[in-house]
């Protein structure tokens, strides 16, 4: 704790309040930004992906029932007699005659079923000679006999493909292999049904969206795009793309709904099995299209941390001034150089911390100052005492010298009874004023009784007598000064 607060102390306070402020204003909001930016994408995440989920398995299943109209006027072709006569009699070799195409023909138009989706129809043998065409549209023959390879790999089931005709046009090719009805089944040629790609266009995948940037398509089991809503993509193979590896991994694993990270951008993928065509209907949605109410949230955030720093800032300084400015006003006041400073006041009226100090430090110049004017006075007085002590010390000095002199002036003038008076009153005088001792010995007190009378004698002359008994044994005894006086 004391390294702590010591390492704190080598912090301006300016500093620790920003910091403190920052903490307090912007960890919270930090922190909340990003659980509710977790929680959010990750509802809205889960309820797109099931809404979605729910719209693709709508989209497959209008799929499967247009695309099962085609193929029931296949089946209602395949088992027509004219149908397979004439590829019975190819089989064998014979030509087909005009009347027989007529009948296919006609049987092709009187069949209740006519879609503005149906753009040709192609009738073919096994070595791929063609026994009725339309004629509307085509394709090359090396793209023809992709188509019957294709064909004969999902046979029995129907097959799915995009093609790109001569027109320009973009159709997808149902085809059956059709086999015998009265040769065992065996296999006698093919037909195949060209569907206008208009039809997934207009019909299948009109009006659904998953907002900017998605994308819905048919692919088939090779990685071929057979339909999409990015018309860019017809006909192109993703079968080496991390999108087709992870439909089929996640497909097999009963899973509908994943996410990919192509080309740096995270999407939401939503794909369907159709057993019927051997395909998958893909809808792909993109992470920002999810995430963009949650971003929306982000960028609120940011801006609110952004007046957060700036109301931090703005509260550090007023608060820094709060405490600084009274500092400066303390420490000035405590610069004390002269006694005049002691004078000057903080005169800090706030009930703070900083204000309880400032009245303290004013209270403790105070007490300083009467410090002061005391030790003055008492310095005047001791320069008097000093005065008088020697003035004291002047005085007995010159009277006793005085006195000395007077004696030695009697002597020489043999006056003794003079000499001797001024002898024993100048040793009362020094006795009484030289000597502070409060206890005397009897003796001293008797030496001093003896000066007294001599000079009581020059006052009143031999006027009196002095008998002294004592017995010596005394002499030593102490006794008060001037008691026996």
């Amino acid at each position: 704790g004391n390294k702590t607060r010591s390492l704190i102390r080598h912090i301006k306070i300016q500093y620790r309040l920003l910091a403190v402020f920052l903490l307090i204003s912007l960890l919270p909001t930090i922190c909340i930004g990003m659980y509710a930016y977790r929680v959010y994408t990750r509802s809205i995440n889960s309820k797109i992906s099931e809404s979605a989920l729910q719209t693709v398995r709508s989209l497959n299943t209008n799929m499967t029932i247009e695309l099962e109209k085609f193929q029931d006027y296949c089946a209602t072709l395949s088992v027509a007699d004219a149908v397979q006569n004439s590829l019975q009699q190819t089989s064998a070799g014979q030509d087909i005659s005009r009347d027989m195409v007529l009948s296919i023909r006609d049987l092709s138009v009187n069949i209740p079923f006519q879609s503005i989706y149906l753009k040709n129809l192609r009738i073919v043998s096994l070595d791929g000679t063609p026994i009725y065409d339309r004629g509307y549209d085509g394709i090359p023959y090396e793209k023809s006999e992709q188509l019957l390879a294709v064909i004969d790999k999902t046979a029995p089931k129907d097959s799915l493909q995009f093609i790109h005709t001569y027109r320009s046009q973009d159709k997808l090719v149902l085809g059956r292999k059709l086999y015998s009805a009265t040769l065992g089944g065996e296999p006698v040629g093919y037909i195949m049904v060209y569907i206008n790609e208009a039809l997934f266009e207009e019909k299948i995948f009109a009006d659904v969206t998953f907002g900017p940037e998605s994308n819905i398509m048919l692919v088939d089991e090779h990685g071929s795009i057979l339909s999409s809503q990015d018309r860019s993509l017809l006909g192109k193979n993703i079968a080496d793309t991390e999108l087709f590896g992870e439909l089929e991994a996640n497909i097999a694993l009963g899973k509908h709904t994943f996410n990919i990270n192509e080309n740096g951008k995270s999407d939401v993928v939503i794909a369907m099995y159709n057993n019927n065509f051997g395909c998958y209907l893909v809808a792909n949605i993109p992470g920002s299209y999810i995430t963009k109410e949650t971003e929306s949230i982000n960028t609120a955030l940011f801006w609110i941390a952004a007046a957060l720093i700036l109301l931090s800032l703005i509260l550090t300084f007023i608060v820094y001034v709060s405490i600084v400015s009274p500092i400066r006003n303390i420490v000035a006041a405590c610069n004390i150089t002269s006694d005049e400073d002691l004078n000057v006041h903080i005169n800090d009226p706030n009930k703070d911390e900083l204000g309880f100090l400032s009245r303290t430090i004013d209270q403790m110049v105070d007490e300083i100052q009467l410090l002061m004017d005391r030790r003055q006075a008492d310095q005047v007085r001791r320069r008097e005492l000093e005065l008088e002590a020697l003035q004291y010390q002047i005085n007995p000095h010159f009277l006793f010298n005085t006195l000395n002199s007077f004696q030695w002036l009697a002597v020489i003038n043999d006056v003794p009874v003079v000499a001797e008076g001024i002898s024993s009153l100048s040793a009362l005088l020094r006795s009484t004023i030289m000597k502070t001792d409060e206890f005397v010995p009897l003796s001293e007190e008797l030496e001093n009784l003896s000066n007294y009378f001599t000079v009581q004698k020059i006052r009143y002359g031999n006027s009196f007598d002095v008998c002294y008994e004592i017995d010596s044994k005394t002499k030593s005894q102490l006794l008060p000064r001037f008691v026996l006086q």
